[in-house]
């Protein structure tokens, strides 16, 4: 076996994965890629002195300027999806996860929030339940790029090949170097299995590792990994949340590009004269003007003239619109998506308009909960305790929906009028946001009756 091999699929997103990851990164890796993103100008590519040439797209290159929008845009989603955590309720025995879930000392919370950040990022992200060597259960998380094969029956998955190449440090010499290490899970004769491959001497060398064992001594009989996409938990890759913003980003630079070396043209006027019978002649003996300034004085020979070549820039005004349109369109792939909305907005149209509008949040924070929860569940299963005691429940209200007092006015005055029952205001009001979550009904009427002196 090739534990190197990709899953068809993989080929197809790798690309779109690269671009997101250096969108998210910035503009320095975005320039670091070259002509990947800011294809080299067609002057540039005639300059026959290839230093001449790298020099020349350098300096288109170093002027030109990427907008960071698509890392902002991702963590403000996040933000906004998260700013009130998923309810998670754990068996007795799993408490100790909300604190410590990752080998790498995660809460549960952050592990939500790293999960969230990476499906908006790519679209996928994998959790793999394991044991500590004295019994600990924790989760490893795996990004896009690392899931690189996989295989399902009858639509469970019984096969996934996972990179953890990583840097790692000789603890005799203390330098760093990187180890390339694979790690394969399949279900063989009904149960799960794992081998770890390592590179060595040009080769991979396998080594499989005891069986996973319930508490009763059986083994477990269903890959636990679970795969987290923006809209289910299927193998097959999801779309990529905001390729669209990512690639407007990339236009957006590559229009900044040539708006900025227009404008460097307009800004680097060449002096000329004419006039001379020997051009090189007079240059040599000093005769032809070489310097420009208020303290240089030109002799020109009778009839001679003097004037600047210049770049005039008609297109400016349209290399600028067409930047201003493309952030304009960027703007619709996620910053609407985090405004709360007009404060005149009655509720239901401010509840509708929001819906629309965090149409993809919903599906995110309803995939990623889901997720986490099936990992712990499988946990549970690994360890002997009940999986159905592990619910993860997200937050969909991701904006304030207090009422406004026109709203909260109308519907005390349709109670007034009888059109509405007490039970029903109350239930409106607390869904409003007026009244707290945890109140009852029989809090707010005991509440309401006068104290007994």
């Amino acid at each position: 076996m090739d534990p190197t091999i990709r899953h068809p699929a993989y080929h197809d997103f790798a690309a779109s994965w690269r671009l997101m990851r250096d969108a998210v990164a910035g503009e320095d890796d975005v320039k670091a890629a070259g002509e990947k993103y800011l294809p080299m100008k067609s002057g540039q590519k005639a300059i026959a002195d290839p230093a001449i040439r790298a020099a020349s797209y350098n300096a288109y290159r170093l002027r030109a300027e990427f907008p960071e929008i698509t890392a902002p845009t991702i963590r403000g989603a996040v933000g906004v999806m998260l700013a009130k955590p998923a309810k998670i309720e754990l068996p007795t025995t799993m408490e100790g996860l909300r604190e410590n879930a990752t080998l790498d000392g995660l809460t549960l919370d952050a592990l939500h929030r790293r999960v969230a950040m990476e499906v908006m990022t790519t679209g996928r992200y994998g959790l793999l339940p394991g044991l500590s060597e004295d019994g600990t259960p924790h989760l490893s998380g795996y990004v896009a790029e690392s899931i690189l094969n996989w295989d399902a029956k009858a639509g469970r998955p019984d096969f996934v090949v996972l990179d953890e190449t990583a840097q790692a440090r000789d603890p005799v010499t203390g330098a760093w170097g990187e180890v390339e290490r694979l790690r394969e899970c399949v279900i063989e004769d009904w149960a799960f299995v794992t081998r770890i491959w390592t590179k060595a001497g040009g080769g991979w060398v396998s080594e499989e590792l005891p069986r996973a064992m319930t508490p009763r001594r059986v083994p477990l009989s269903a890959l636990p990994f679970v795969f987290i996409g923006t809209n289910d938990l299927t193998p097959a890759p999801d779309d990529v949340p905001l390729y669209g913003l990512a690639k407007l980003a990339m236009r957006v630079y590559r229009l900044d590009a040539d708006f900025t070396f227009s404008l460097h043209m307009t800004s680097e006027p060449t002096p000329w004269a004419n006039g001379f019978n020997d051009a090189a002649d007079a240059v040599e003996k000093g005769n032809a003007p070489r310097a420009l300034g208020s303290s240089v004085l030109w002799l020109l020979p009778e009839g001679a003239q003097a004037g600047y070549l210049e770049f005039s820039g008609p297109g400016l005004e349209k290399q600028a619109n067409a930047i201003a349109d493309a952030l304009d369109r960027a703007a619709q792939f996620g910053a609407q998506i985090m405004q709360a909305g007009n404060a005149a907005e009655s509720g239901e149209a401010l509840r509708l308009r929001a819906a629309s509008q965090t149409a993809t949040l919903t599906s995110i924070a309803q995939t990623t909960a889901s997720g986490l929860e099936r990992a712990l569940r499988n946990i549970a299963v690994w360890i002997g305790a009940d999986p159905m005691q592990v619910i993860v429940t997200p937050n969909l209200e991701f904006f304030d929906r207090t009422m406004s007092s026109q709203d909260i006015t109308a519907l005390v005055q349709a109670w007034h009028q009888g059109a509405l029952s007490y039970p029903s205001l109350f239930a409106r009001l607390k869904a409003g946001g007026v009244l707290q979550e945890d109140r009852t009904l029989e809090d707010e009427e005991a509440a309401l009756e006068p104290p007994d002196f």
